[in-house]
């Protein structure tokens, strides 16, 4: 009997040390509280009956039997021993051994340092197994937890943001000082029959969090909705939050979720009881009527501020946690978020911005308008990032400026970052992208920034006070008249360019001065400012608003000059402004019904240089290399023959295929070895009458470009030498050649100069067909008749030689100048990369300059230009449209010397839609049937 009452009272401590260490053990040394919950049961018995209610106090012994029942406050330290049943509710607190038999059940809090023991029945809260709480940087929280004999606390994930151990059965973290976000802790109490795992969640703030809970203040939404106060995203916001994303959703604005299959769920009721429509402008709508958090401004979040909420640290795709805090926004997933739409697109009538916390949560995505998505509100100033004052955080110093000596030049970059005293600098540069843009609205033109560098000992120092009447006049002609920098164009800031030097930062409220360094420390004080057809006043290095002072004839400030110069951007042929109408064709007709010398004037801006359209000439063949059919027969075999590459796989027909227009379709030629080149095959057709070779003219004459592909690693990849000791022992060519180049016969091999000689000839046999146009003019000269084009086609020509300023370089007979010109694809500096002309002439001049090519059967050749960059003539003709790619320098790029440069004769053309196809069927008719074989004796022009 003895043995069963003592295992009883073991039993009975572990009820009450479970109970006592539920309030005790934990809570936070600092900010922080926990809970301790026991997983132990102990049963007994007991006989005796009794009564006690009241409050009992004392020190000493106490021993009866019977029933005990009561409520209220023990409290005492002693020995307390008895048989019976207890049972109450009330708060114990004692220090003490405690011993008894029989049935014990409780609730309340129950704290104490002692130790006890006893047997017989007790039930305690279960075990917590997703415990949460929230830690100050530093500070430490201790759990204890009640185990019985057999039973083991073990640490299985150990955290991030602090230190946690386990010693026996207590639990400690200790937040790391410099910390901060929600930290996951495992622990696990290991029986011999089970296993269970404890979920620690332990947010670990800075001494003020980021975070606070706020009170919603609708009891219809206290379940569905959560508010959070947000002191990071600008001067502090509030979220408003689903408790359940991923099923109450909405559409976008006012627009009803309407997409088949997609429902929009959403659960809230106007001040009349009714059920608002599933769309964010009603949810906003109401979140404001309903003063929820006490604020009546609630939208949509921005871009900037729903990225703010990201949290790398916290992404998880495999434990499926999105990349936001799981202690605030435990709730929030993968789901997506719709945006306020800060992207006006006049295309994005029906589609708006979203962002997830998932794969997705770097860059918005614009999605249907009707298709329900989840939504956050968000309450408190917004930030307008696109401003450089209202960054979230300003671009540096050193990616900001570029120093410049007093010509204009920049420093060397080893010496950007010196000290004035050391290296002084006359004026900056204002690299940065958002002055750029915003002076880009503002003026609808690009403009290059400059920042006057105030020198204490001249007469830019800014400790001067000056009148704006009397005195600022004569300073800004003085400093123009000096010519600091370079430049005579300084002037006072306006208030919005001053203010591109101003920043807010997240929590402060007035706007401070960036870059004092550069600015070589101005002098503190009111600085002139132009507002409209006034002036005004900055306090510098702080000021409150960016609405600056009025001022009165008698105050004075201080100067800080800036120039601003706009890029030089091509604008449309004012010829053409007023011209983009429809034409009357019957007036139109009677302008090309005679010889072309008599045509409407083109729009070209050099008339010396300009040859009108015209039919083929016959093409000629050098004195040193004259006709032969048998010549011809050589080159042709040689030409289609794969025998002239390395691996006997290649042949030139092979990058110049008849049936694709003697070219090969591809954006970039395939050759040796499978290698990808670097530029498009050009057609064979009307080579004859290139002056210059390749892309970028590195080839004279067509006997030298024939042997260059033979020999380039990427091409053919064969060096001459072995080319011609293996057409010296070929069965058929030696022959061959002494047939074509008789006068050389008496030699026993075949030379390079041969090889060359039999591949061009060829090639100048590969002539155009007639075409369409070639017939409008023939007759338009002979009886006035232009039957051969339609009407849509003879306004293309017309568009061809005046709107489109295609004749500018697609000129005379061949459609081509036969000059080098940089249409603006160069990639400068990229991955695609090609410097054209450079690389042949090492000019600075020259670097993206490419030939002209001829146009004639044009559409037969395509993709187009030297990498195949387009595949369509609407893209073609878009992209001349558009002016081509203008990528005017920026930054340190207009102080490289071989910065690419636009030819001058590229303009925007602002073509209308029937423009553009009219054009396009222009080229059509000068586009004839490809030639699949050389041109006879007749052809050329041979007799």
């Amino acid at each position: 009997m003895l043995k069963y009452t003592l295992k009883s009272i073991q039993r009975l401590s572990v009820i009450i040390i479970g109970c006592a260490l539920l309030a005790a053990c934990g809570g936070d040394s600092g900010t922080g509280s926990g809970t301790s919950t026991s997983t132990s049961t102990s049963s007994g018995s007991g006989s005796g009956s009794g009564t006690s209610s009241g409050t009992s106090t004392g020190s000493g012994t106490s021993t009866g039997s019977g029933t005990s029942t009561g409520s209220g406050t023990s409290t005492g330290s002693g020995t307390s021993s008895g048989s019976g049943t207890s049972s109450g509710s009330g708060t114990s607190t004692g220090s003490g051994t405690s011993t008894g038999s029989g049935t014990s059940t409780g609730s309340g809090t129950s704290t104490g340092s002692g130790t006890s023991t006893g047997s017989g029945s007790g039930t305690a809260k279960p075990l917590e197994l997703n415990p949460r709480i929230q830690l100050t940087q530093g500070r430490t929280t201790t759990q204890q937890y009640a185990l019985t004999s057999t039973q083991a606390l073990r640490l299985i994930q150990p955290g991030l943001y602090g230190n946690a151990s386990v010693q026996g059965n207590t639990f400690t973290y200790q937040a790391n000082a410099d910390a901060q976000g929600s930290d996951h802790v495992k622990l696990a109490i290991i029986s011999s029959d089970k296993i269970e795992t404890i979920n620690w969640l332990i947010r670990v703030n800075k001494p003020t969090p980021r975070f606070a809970t706020l009170t919603l203040g609708d009891s219809s939404q206290n379940k569905e909705w959560r508010c959070l106060a947000d002191n990071n995203i600008h001067q502090g916001v509030v979220w408003a939050t689903p408790l359940q994303p991923s099923m109450q959703t909405y559409a976008w604005g006012d627009w009803l979720p309407t997409l088949p299959a997609f429902e929009a769920q959403c659960q809230f009721t106007d001040s009349d009881g009714n059920s608002q429509a599933c769309t964010t402008d009603s949810l906003v709508e109401y979140a404001n009527q309903q003063n929820w958090c006490g604020r009546d401004d609630w939208r949509l979040p921005s871009g900037y501020e729903m990225k703010g909420l990201i949290s790398e640290q916290d992404y998880a795709l495999a434990n499926n946690q999105a990349a936001i805090d799981p202690y605030f926004f435990a709730a929030t997933g993968f789901e997506t978020y719709w945006l306020a739409n800060d992207n006006n697109q006049s295309h994005a009538d029906n589609i708006a911005p979203t962002l997830n916390f998932a794969t997705g949560r770097h860059t918005a995505m614009m999605q249907n308008k009707r298709k329900p998505k989840s939504v956050m509100l968000v309450s408190g100033i917004k930030r307008d990032t696109t401003l450089p004052s209202e960054q979230k955080k300003p671009q540096a110093e050193k990616d900001s400026f570029i120093r410049l000596d007093n010509s204009g030049q920049p420093l060397p970059k080893a010496l950007q970052d010196d000290n004035y005293a050391d290296t002084p600098w006359r004026c900056l540069d204002d690299t940065r992208g958002l002055v750029r843009d915003n002076f880009y609205l503002r003026d609808k033109q690009f403009s290059y920034v400059y920042w006057l560098t105030p020198n204490p000992q001249d007469i830019t120092n800014t400790s001067q006070q000056l009148a704006i009447q009397a005195s600022v006049p004569k300073a800004v002609s003085d400093i123009n008249q000096a010519q600091f920098c370079g430049r005579n164009d300084w002037r006072l800031p306006t208030a919005d360019e001053l203010a591109m030097l101003l920043h807010k930062g997240e929590q402060d409220s007035d706007y401070s001065l960036l870059y004092k360094t550069s600015l070589n420390r101005p002098e503190t004080g009111d600085y002139w400012v132009k507002t409209g057809s006034s002036y005004g006043l900055y306090s510098l290095p702080t000021t409150a608003s960016l609405q600056p002072k009025s001022t009165t004839n008698t105050d004075t400030g201080r100067i800080l000059l800036i120039a601003t110069e706009f890029e030089n951007r091509a604008t449309e042929d004012p010829r053409s402004v007023s011209n983009h109408a429809q034409p009357n064709f019957n007036r139109l007709r009677q302008e090309y019904a005679s010889n072309s010398d008599r045509w409407p004037p083109p729009f070209v801006d050099d008339m010396s240089s300009y040859q009108e359209l015209g039919t083929m000439p016959k093409p000629s063949f050098p004195n040193e290399n004259p006709y032969s059919e048998l010549k011809v027969a050589l080159g042709e075999k040689l030409f289609f023959d794969p025998f002239l590459s390395q691996a006997g796989d290649v042949s030139c027909s092979s990058c110049h295929d008849p049936k694709l227009g003697w070219g090969d379709g591809q954006e970039v030629s395939i050759g040796h070895d499978r290698q990808r080149g670097k530029r498009n095959a050009p057609t064979i057709v009307n080579s004859a009458f290139l002056p210059v070779l390749f892309w970028d003219s590195r080839a004279a004459t067509l006997e030298q470009q024939a042997l260059m592909p033979i020999q380039d690693p990427v091409e053919m990849a064969e060096t001459l030498p072995r080319l011609l000791s293996r057409l010296n022992a070929h069965a058929q060519y030696p022959a061959l050649f002494k047939q074509a180049f008789p006068e050389g016969a008496m030699s026993a091999d075949i030379t390079e100069q041969q090889l060359g000689m039999a591949l061009a000839t060829f090639q100048r046999t590969i002539i155009s067909n007639k075409s369409r146009f070639d017939s409008f003019v023939v007759q338009a000269d002979n009886t006035g008749n232009t039957s051969a084009l339609s009407d849509k086609e003879l306004w293309g020509l017309d568009i061809f030689r005046r709107n489109g300023r295609c004749v500018n370089c697609h000129m005379g007979a061949e459609f081509t100048d036969h000059k080098m010109q940089n249409v603006g694809l160069t990639y400068y500096q990229g991955f695609y990369e090609d410097l054209g002309l450079y690389n042949v002439d090492g000019k600075p001049s020259s670097v993206g300059k490419f030939k002209t090519p001829s146009l004639r059967d044009v559409m037969n050749n395509h993709p187009w230009f030297h990498n195949g960059l387009l595949d369509t003539m609407e893209g073609v003709i878009s992209m001349y449209s558009a002016g081509m790619a203008d990528n005017a320098p920026f930054g340190w790029d207009k102080y490289d010397p071989t910065y690419p440069v636009l030819s001058k004769k590229i303009r925007p053309l602002n073509l209308t839609v029937t423009e553009a196809e009219a054009l396009q069927a222009f080229l059509t008719t000068i586009t004839a049937p490809t030639p699949q074989k050389p041109a006879t004796r007749f052809e050329l022009g041979i007799h």
